[in-house]
């Protein structure tokens, strides 16, 4: 087969497998493989090879995905037989067509797969890596004029000394604008074997020789030093400790722990449930913006990584069920159906429904449309936490957390009392908002800082039986408010905001504060007397509030080994997952899973 011998051959001139033999990691950054065939190349002779690296990254900078069935049929009808196993993993694991970075994991996570969606030019400088080699497409070497200083800018900033770059064309030198920002120690050409039908030749004159252009180059003014620091796994596990039990510190500690990590878990309230005991249920759902804006962005990022981590769940724990969120009904209209459209997102994502269909997807009768979210899911928090809790690797123990403390290469966790409890060379902060206390009383926290600006806000959330809502609907409903589908008879109404006099308990107030908001969202009064109002159950907590909104996860500056997960709001499920991922990826050495200029944002502390 003509494409997998052209793969193979660009495989030799980047002198796979030799140049990972003994390494804890490789990273392919490749400019020129929209449907991944190159990957399931590499990702087989790792397979095969003894000597492979512990760990392979493939990146691959795609302006759009294929569909998963485009995909499925593209590499199915190119690749032998015995390598359609791996297109058929690659492909289950497959996206959908949005704009961004998306993470895919395989071989329990030692090899990994970023697919970074959009313009070569903006993507390119959104992405945090070093790459041992790139590939670069031929549409990046003819790049227009008004491109090519991003494109050298972003290329220098993304790989490691000495990296290997290659090119299959019809050219046999490297354009010169490359060497702005690149320094070239060698080059070759080498003619392609069958490679003539990959690349379009102008029919009205003689077709070129298609050639592998490589070369061997260097970031050209930056000083670095290239080293393999991926945790290498021959050498035992690698401690860490996770200050907080709730969705940011378990996703934390279950990111860390799948990498090889051995994790302990602190926390003031680590039995069953830890502070989410009698949480019945929550919502994951998507945001959008008009210009898909970075919180927007965000929240799309941490959804699809969410959602990818539970995917092998039972419904008991998570459910897929969708989300409708219904146009507003007084205030400042939008007009969602003209965002929908401009956003162009594909349908499995994003749909904008009108009234009936909404009603339909509900099984209740709504009287206003809105948008569609077909993968939002109902969380069961409880069982979720429990869940996380037995990932291999995870230790929860029940402590209350003073202080941390540098300590030559370590750092000592400290109680109340003064005694050490824990001491790890790495350690998360991820208590919501005893984070803060927690920094203060370690003398770290930066006055002026958005930690030090961090605020509690209270919610409430209301269980009304599932009869009095005609048996609830099929999927969530929001708006001013949400209502979730029915867990144990139960439909979980929300959410109060209670800015003063938190106290954990429920309300009276509250109660009709949530009654009135669905009653909203549902088009009909919700009529209890105020015994049966008194009667209903439902649960209190506490979100920990950055004033802009976007959480905070990162390192502790001035702090090595010292990092924080926290600030999450009412979004702890939709960020939980990446958070974890972020530091685990910057702590692995791995391609991160988010823009930069989004991780630069989140990252002030």
């Amino acid at each position: 087969m003509i494409d997998v011998a052209q793969q193979e051959q660009s495989l030799k001139q980047l002198g796979v497998p030799e140049v990972w033999s003994g390494r804890s990691s490789y990273t392919l950054l490749d400019l020129a493989d929209e449907y991944g065939l190159r990957f399931v190349c590499l990702w087989d002779r790792w397979r095969r090879e003894p000597g492979r690296c512990l760990r392979l990254h493939g990146v691959l900078v795609v302006p759009t995905l294929p569909s998963r069935d485009a995909l499925r049929a593209h590499l199915l009808s190119r690749l032998p037989d015995k390598l359609h196993d791996l297109a058929q993993q690659l492909a289950a694991q497959w996206p959908f067509s949005l704009p961004g970075v998306h993470r895919l994991e395989f071989e329990s996570l030692r090899v990994t797969l970023t697919l970074a969606v959009g313009t070569a030019p903006v993507l390119l400088s959104r992405l945090s890596l070093l790459a041992d080699a790139v590939i670069l497409s031929s549409e990046v070497l003819a790049a227009p004029a008004q491109q090519q200083t991003a494109l050298a800018v972003a290329l220098g900033r993304l790989i490691k000394k000495n990296a290997a770059l290659l090119a299959l064309t019809t050219t046999s030198v490297w354009p010169a604008w490359l060497e702005s920002h690149l320094t070239f120690h060698a080059q070759a050409t080498q003619q392609s074997e069958g490679a003539v039908s990959t690349l379009e030749v102008d029919s009205s004159s003689a077709p070129k020789p298609v050639v592998f252009l490589s070369a061997r180059a260097s970031p050209r003014g930056r000083p670095q030093e290239d080293h393999d620091v991926s945790h290498d796994l021959s050498s035992g596990p690698q401690q860490l400790i996770v200050v907080g039990g709730g969705f940011a510190g378990m996703h934390v500690a279950q990111a860390m722990a799948l990498r090889g990590w051995q994790v302990t878990v602190l926390d003031a309230a680590s039995e069953h449930g830890g502070g989410q005991r009698g949480h019945l249920a929550a919502a994951l759902t998507p945001v959008v913006s008009r210009d898909d804006d970075q919180y927007a962005r965000l929240s799309r990022a941490g959804s699809l990584r969410a959602q990818a981590r539970w995917a092998q769940w039972p419904d008991s724990i998570v459910m897929a069920c969708g989300a409708l969120q219904l146009q507003r009904a007084t205030g400042r209209i939008v007009d969602l159906k003209r965002i929908v459209d401009a956003l162009a997102f594909p349908q499995q994502w994003l749909q904008f429904v009108d009234a009936a269909q909404a009603s339909a997807l509900a099984g209740l009768t709504l009287g206003r449309g809105g948008l569609y979210f077909p993968t939002a899911r109902r969380v069961r928090p409880e069982a979720l936490l429990d869940q996380l809790a037995q990932t291999e690797g995870v230790q929860r123990m029940t402590a209350q957390v003073a202080r941390v403390e540098s300590y030559g290469q370590q750092w000592r966790v400290w109680d109340s009392s003064g005694k050490v409890i824990a001491q790890a060379p790495q350690v998360v902060l991820a208590g919501g908002l005893a984070t803060q206390q927690v920094l203060q009383a370690s003398g770290l926290l930066r006055a002026g800082s958005r930690v030090a600006a961090m605020y509690g806000l209270g919610g409430e959330l209301t269980y009304v039986a599932q009869a009095m809502l005609a048996g609830g609907p099929r999927c969530i409903v929001s708006g001013d408010g949400y209502i979730l589908p029915a867990v144990q008879g139960q439909c979980v109404l929300g959410s109060s905001y209670l800015n003063e006099g938190y106290s954990g308990e429920t309300t009276l107030a509250g109660r009709q504060e949530n009654l009135g908001r669905v009653a909203s969202l549902l088009n009909q009064p919700l009529v209890l007397s105020a015994d049966e109002q008194g009667a209903l159950k439902g649960w209190v907590g506490q979100r920990a509030v950055v004033p802009d909104r976007f959480p905070v996860v990162g390192p502790v500056q001035g702090s090595p080994g010292l990092w924080l997960a926290t600030g999450f709001a009412s979004r702890g499920l939709t960020w939980a997952s990446l958070a974890g991922d972020l530091i685990a990826a910057a702590l692995t050495s791995e391609p991160m899973p988010l823009e930069n200029d989004i991780i630069a944002r989140i990252s002030q502390n």
